[in-house]
């Protein structure tokens, strides 16, 4: 087997984990994950889950995660920008912006926060825009 092999092998391996009608394969490689990285504590674990949930597009799988996250620490500054983000990509405007503003309030002259929230208002203006022309037509 030469190094072509193993990357073809590897790069099936994930196709099939991350095939989104694959549940118990994804369940199975992310725990594999937190294995691998011999996490010590449920945090580490949530931090990992959320973000591997958030980077395969399992948006609701990946706030779930993240909440539980907050719950153990309010201003968990990694869960607020991956939860702002969620919401933003999901369309929950008013959602990413309280992330976002509280990310903010912890860290003020974070350029990505800043640059993220402005272009979340702006997303948010243009659907309240929108809903509004909606329901005059």
């Amino acid at each position: 087997m030469n190094d072509d092999d193993i990357d073809e092998s590897l790069k099936e391996n994930w196709a099939e984990i991350l095939n989104p009608y694959n549940d118990k394969l994804i369940s199975q490689q992310i725990n594999r994950f937190a294995d691998l990285k011999q996490l010590s504590n449920a945090e580490h674990i949530l931090k990992y889950r959320g973000k591997f949930y958030f980077v395969i597009g399992e948006y609701e799988l990946a706030l779930s995660d993240l909440k539980r996250l907050l719950e153990f620490e309010a201003n968990n500054t990694f869960a607020l920008r991956y939860r702002g983000e969620t919401f933003y990509i999901m369309e929950k405007y008013e959602e990413s912006l309280a992330d976002l503003n509280k990310l903010l309030e912890i860290k003020a002259n974070d350029t990505w926060t800043i640059n993220a929230r402005e272009e979340v208002t702006i997303m948010y203006k243009m659907y309240e825009y929108n809903s509004l022309f909606i329901l005059i037509i």
